[in-house]
């Protein structure tokens, strides 16, 4: 039995989603395979593609149930998006097009909406733009501006159902599509104004946009880039949408990835003061200028003083990097009588030990429960590598994703 007759067979006695892609052009090629959770891509699936180009992506039982955008990469040959919505099967095949091979999806309801939707939004905007074209060169009273203007008005009511459509589908393409009309600017009328279409943006989002769908969707940083681009002259809008979102906001997974998102851009554009604003009620994390929540290794707790925090994950990459100049700059805090405590969100003992064996600091720590662990939830760690600077009072004085951001050379 050949290599692909037997992904076939095990898809079929798994009943999990499978991706069955024909792609003649990447013969031999190594592949990527990855699905969006929030603001990163987690890969599920390496491979190669075997005979004629061919493979068969079989989702690993715990994502059998994923709905959202899954990325399969294959290198020096074609980066293809898709969407997954429990169905059975999606057959990915090639045809040759104008002047390249294009890639067609089928056996797929989802993906066939999202495509025949996005062309034909696309369609009609391209006609309204030459009828409006057309209108500026003749007058009102000629007949051809008649018929140019009549042929408007019939577009702009053939684009209000087809936004009608795409808003009334269970589908998960539709709410793809609805995010992807906000951050391009695709109103749901075609002669909105600009001010107006900013107005449906903001309102899209913090008021009808499902997070469960954005973390999904492979758009999460750069929907919530836009959202803080659309409000930043604005605190009081800022932080009413903040409250918004996050009232609508169940998953605890989701709440997380909102969090860490709220307390980049709120940092980064210098506007940490709205995080107290929103307060312990939306963020649970100390502020800075507050008492430091205690320590828990086991039965025992202490105050950490004159301190920095470095919360890590063994596996991700930012955190080696961040731990590797910890090390290099560690004489630097000794000097200071800067005590280093790391804690770690590693599951295994074994891995935590490996990784921890060559810092150079004594308080090293992990309770071997993730991110739920007490420490890291009383912190609020929604991220790693996550740094917490703690004074001689034992109050946090700051709050840090890099080192450098703590230490100026």
């Amino acid at each position: 039995m050949s290599i692909i007759a037997c992904q076939l067979l095990i898809a079929a006695v798994l009943s999990a989603q499978t991706i069955e892609v024909n792609l003649p052009s990447c013969l031999g090629r190594p592949y990527v395979f990855c699905l969006a959770q929030g603001a990163k891509q987690d890969t599920i699936l390496t491979g190669k593609m075997e005979e004629q180009g061919k493979t068969v992506i079989v989702l690993p039982k715990k994502y059998v149930s994923y709905k959202g955008v899954g990325s399969l990469s294959i290198q020096n040959c074609k980066s293809l998006n898709m969407v997954l919505n429990g169905e059975s099967k999606i057959v990915i095949n090639e045809k040759r097009g104008f002047d390249d091979f294009e890639v067609t999806f089928e056996e797929s309801r989802e993906n066939s909406f999202m495509d025949k939707m996005i062309a034909r939004q696309q369609q009609l905007i391209e006609k309204y733009r030459l009828v409006e074209s057309g209108l500026k060169l003749w007058q009102m009273k000629d007949l051809f501006y008649v018929s140019l203007n009549q042929e408007k008005r019939d577009l702009e009511r053939q684009y209000i159902t087809h936004q009608m459509e795409i808003n009334q589908s269970s589908l998960y393409a539709a709410r793809l599509i609805e995010i992807l009309s906000c951050l391009t600017g695709t109103g749901n009328l075609l002669n909105q104004s600009q001010e107006a279409v900013r107005f449906a943006q903001q309102k899209f989002i913090a008021e009808k946009l499902d997070f469960d769908d954005l973390y999904t969707s492979g758009f999460w940083q750069l929907t919530m880039d836009f959202w803080y681009e659309l409000n930043m002259e604005n605190d009081a809008q800022l932080l009413a949408d903040s409250r918004k979102i996050f009232d609508r906001v169940s998953d605890i997974y989701i709440r997380r990835e909102l969090t860490q998102s709220l307390i980049r851009l709120f940092s980064q554009y210098g506007k940490d003061y709205l995080l107290a604003e929103l307060g312990t009620e939306y963020l649970t994390m100390p502020l800075n200028g507050q008492l430091a929540p205690e320590i828990q290794i086991g039965e025992t707790t202490f105050l950490p003083k004159n301190s920095l925090l470095v919360f890590y994950e063994t596996g991700c990459g930012s955190c080696h990097n961040e731990l590797d100049e910890l090390k290099r700059k560690y004489s630097l805090l000794a000097d200071n009588q800067i005590r280093v405590i790391s804690i770690s969100a590693d599951i295994s003992q074994e891995v935590f030990e490996y990784t921890s064996s060559d810092f150079l600091w004594k308080d090293k720590f992990c309770d071997f429960e993730g991110f739920d662990g007490v420490n890291f939830r009383n912190y609020g760690i929604v991220g790693t590598p996550t740094f917490i600077l703690i004074d001689q009072e034992g109050i946090v004085r700051g709050r840090y994703a890099q080192l450098k951001e703590l230490l100026k050379d």
